[in-house]
């Protein structure tokens, strides 16, 4: 569920690059990979599945496994 960035999305997230609180390794990976590939991923754009795929499954997926960047 990817949506290709605009001009303003690329410009913000140099700019969120740059905070240190996004400092971190893997912060910096995945904001450099959002760019290179041109593509952001939204929560909203699995919504359109069904809005209790987002509380049911999705997020009770990625809370168990632990999947988040500190």
């Amino acid at each position: 569920m990817s949506i290709n960035l605009t001009e303003q999305d690329k410009r913000r997230a140099k700019e969120v690059a740059a905070y240190p609180w996004f400092a971190s390794k893997p912060w910096q990976r995945e904001i450099r990979q959002m760019l290179k590939l041109g593509v952001k991923l939204e929560l909203e754009a699995l919504s359109n599945k069904d809005f209790s795929f987002i509380t049911e499954q999705y997020l009770p997926q990625k809370l168990k496994d632990k999947q988040w960047l500190d």
